[in-house]
């Protein structure tokens, strides 16, 4: 009878042995696999190993954020961005989760968001472009698809506008070239051909503007500015320069963050500085723009963080030049390169 007892208990001891030497080896796979990012593949070690100990709280929570940052990741690709930016959310906030997938969601959610920041900038910069066309300023608008077509190039999350971007490019080069035949052949059969445009409402061809481009030595940043400007004389300290001409300003400089300030706390700053209602602003992460229109001048400031240098042109002109110097500005903006961070 003793002997039964003793066999029993061995077998016993044999079969739980072999369970948690199963359970440990799922939660082994798993975790490797989370560090893989294979997320399904994580989930599926994690169930086995809930299978073997069934009220395992670790593998349990383990499964959870493995097949929460599968299905986030799964709507990401399916662009359903909200249901995405939802799933990261729950992953980063269940608790006594793994920290290094929690800090991969975050990751994630940022993407996210910068992505959508990015994509709200360019719907925004494409309306300008098609207001540009509408008013028949078919230089300006040009100059600022080829920038816009520059930057979705470059980017992957924007390839989306590439063919949006190229029949614009088409139809404005299409239009510059009928009228640039419309000049050289002014005897035209108009019989045969529609004008372009009537007498009472003619085209007007813009010069296309020319820019120089300023590096600052001290800094390391880089702006463009219109050939045309006096150029000022630079401060002893060569911490940046301003061009100049009787109507336009452009001051451009940087700076230490000695004080080690934040990006919000500078951008609070620079918004109680200002005493009349501002037309528009926007922070971003590393930096911002303030538009306001003070004693019959547009003001543009923007401005550039980095961890331990600061950049910020300000570009002034008459409220009443915006059709001049609007393009201008925006060129500038968008050509920009701040300081290495």
């Amino acid at each position: 009878m003793k002997s039964r007892f003793i066999f029993g208990t061995l077998c016993i001891m044999i079969l739980t042995s072999c369970a948690n030497s199963d359970y440990q080896n799922a939660m082994d796979k798993g975790i490797d696999s989370l560090g893989e990012q294979d997320y399904h593949q994580a989930a599926i070690y994690f169930e086995v190993a809930s299978s073997e100990q069934a009220n395992d709280k670790e593998a349990r929570i383990y499964f959870e954020q493995a097949s929460q940052m599968e299905d986030a990741i799964n709507y990401y690709e399916q662009e359903e961005y909200i249901s995405a930016l939802d799933a990261f959310e729950a992953v980063t906030n269940l608790d006594e989760g793994l920290v290094t997938v929690q800090s991969e969601a975050q990751k994630w959610k940022k993407t996210i968001l910068d992505e959508q920041e990015e994509l709200a900038d360019t719907e925004e910069k494409i309306d300008t472009i098609n207001q540009l066309i509408s008013d028949k300023k078919y230089t300006s608008a040009l100059e600022q698809l080829q920038l816009l077509n520059a930057k979705v190039q470059a980017e992957e999350a924007l390839s989306y506008y590439e063919n949006e971007l190229a029949n614009l490019i088409g139809r404005i080069n299409d239009t510059l070239d009928e009228l640039e035949n419309t000049k050289a052949s002014p005897t035209t059969n108009a019989s045969k051909e529609k004008p372009i445009q009537s007498k009472e409402e003619p085209v007007v061809v813009e010069e296309v503007q020319t820019y120089d481009t300023y590096t600052n030595d001290r800094f390391g940043f880089s702006i463009q500015y219109p050939s045309d400007l006096t150029v000022g004389s630079p401060p002893a300290n060569g911490d940046g320069l301003n061009f100049y001409n009787e109507e336009l300003e452009i001051t451009v400089f940087g700076s230490h963050n000695s004080m080690d300030e934040s990006i919000e706390s500078i951008y609070q700053q620079a918004i109680n500085n200002i005493e009349v209602p501002i037309a528009y602003d926007r922070l971003a992460d590393h930096w911002f723009v303030l538009s306001y229109v003070e004693n019959g001048l547009i003001i543009y400031e923007k401005f550039f963080y980095g961890d331990s240098v600061f950049n910020r042109f300000i570009i002034t002109y008459p409220e009443n030049k915006q059709d001049v110097y609007g393009p201008v500005t925006t060129h500038i903006s968008h050509t920009f390169i701040p300081s290495p961070r």
